[in-house]
């Protein structure tokens, strides 16, 4: 590759050593005089020597994963390639692209993977040069005084002199729990370090790894971890609902208050959640028109084939009681008996505090409607930022639990919708 410099001007270079110059071929002046000054000993010519050899770095990578205990009680988002031990973690190259006029979860749709869309999240990381190519560095978000326990993915061509972690002391302790694998080849090393945060740091920090090669040090590793200075509250209030009609009630179901704070919490968003003691009752000739059916052994469940404001009729009976209007401006979940299908459904897509859960949802069906109600779209939308392939990833925007997979994950581009203060 050739360079040309233009320069309108002298150029001066001071040197407090030897100054050397090397060239494949010849060096070519084309001024009208070379002037050499040597202060001793003059000017010499001889056979030209070699230039000295290119620095040597270590020829070796660490990438950072969740293990496969994590369940979203810190975020972590990283370019998938389908390298951790999480059950769902496929590559990103290839599920990101845009459906056609049949929405994703409908039959006949037709998902097309598109090579701009991933390049275009490729921008959600930062990321460095390496020997193998660009290393994309993940994002992490985690409150202070929170722990996260993280896999590690070495891979090894050839072994370095040194590798370690370089990382601010004032806002992390790093615990080395097994030290890396230094085989050639590619290796995982499980559970191989927890990071507490110890204090709100209002900048991105970054934990390193440093390799070490004939005294040329470079980075082989990154994590960063985004400022948790702007934690929002939010308040959420679950109510039970109890259906004249159906003689049943809904209530909180299993692992979902946890479920729930740990999506919230990888937005830097702090979810007080509540709950209501005494139901709230509805029935009439009119709801049980509109909201009510039967299921195919008889059973009366709520009723999705004729939906109707269901949002509103629940509201009405819940603010009929004027003790309840301390409530408005808590996101509202009304836990429902079981539905003829729904999990659940949020009054919109942002610009609401409404929420729908049946009594047939499960434990993460709570958080995805909230998020829903907050501005998130599902991953496989093509109104979301980024469209995913229909139950391709873990991501709690994502229907993964009707193939009995986890989700639980949320990304950075989320996050910033969910808490505008991420960055």
């Amino acid at each position: 590759m050739s360079r040309t410099r233009i320069v309108k001007g002298n150029i001066t270079k001071i040197t407090g050593g030897n100054y050397r110059v090397y060239s494949k071929d010849n060096i070519v002046n084309s001024g009208s005089k070379v002037i050499q000054k040597g202060k001793s000993d003059g000017v010499s010519y001889g056979t030209p020597g070699s230039p000295p050899p290119s620095p040597v770095i270590a020829k070796c990578l660490v990438f950072f994963r969740p293990t496969n205990a994590w369940e979203g009680e810190f975020g972590f988002d990283w370019v998938r390639v389908n390298d951790s031990h999480l059950a769902v973690d496929n590559r990103y190259n290839g599920i990101i692209g845009s459906y056609g006029s049949v929405y994703a979860s409908e039959s006949g749709a037709v998902f097309t993977p598109s090579p701009a869309d991933y390049r275009s999240i490729l921008n959600q990381y930062n990321n460095f040069g390496t020997y193998k190519g660009q290393y994309y560095v993940p994002n992490m978000t985690i409150l202070s005084g929170d722990t996260a326990i993280l896999d590690a993915v070495v891979h090894i061509e050839e072994k370095a002199d040194s590798m370690q972690y370089i990382y601010n002391t004032d806002v992390f302790e790093l615990t080395i729990l097994k030290q890396f694998t230094v085989a050639v080849g590619i290796n995982h090393d499980d559970s191989c370090i927890r990071i507490k945060c110890k204090k709100i740091f209002n900048s991105a920090e970054s934990i390193r790894v440093m390799a070490t090669k004939n005294g040329q040090t470079s980075k082989v590793g990154e994590i960063r971890v985004l400022p948790n200075n702007n934690v929002k509250n939010i308040d959420i209030l679950m109510i039970p609902v109890s259906v004249e009609k159906m003689n049943a009630t809904g209530a909180v179901k299993g692992n979902e208050k946890v479920l729930t704070r740990n999506a919230m919490k990888q937005s830097y968003l702090n979810a007080n959640i509540s709950e209501k003691t005494s139901p709230t009752v509805v029935g009439g000739f009119f709801f049980n028109l509109f909201f009510t059916t039967t299921d195919p052994s008889g059973n009366v469940v709520m009723d999705l084939s004729r939906w109707r404001s269901i949002h509103s009729a629940l509201e009405s009976a819940f603010f009929d009681n004027p003790a309840n209007s301390i409530y408005r401006n808590h996101y509202r979940v009304y836990m429902m008996p079981n539905s003829l299908s729904l999990n659940g459904v949020a009054e919109g897509i942002g610009n609401t505090k409404v929420v729908a859960a049946f009594g047939n949802r499960n434990d993460s069906s709570t958080a995805h409607e909230l998020m829903h109600a907050m501005g998130l779209y599902h991953t496989f939308d093509n109104d979301s930022q980024f469209t995913f392939e229909y139950r391709k990833t873990d991501n709690i925007m994502d229907y993964t639990h009707q193939i009995r997979k986890k989700r639980f994950s949320t990304n950075k581009f989320q996050w910033k919708i969910l808490n505008r203060s991420v960055s």
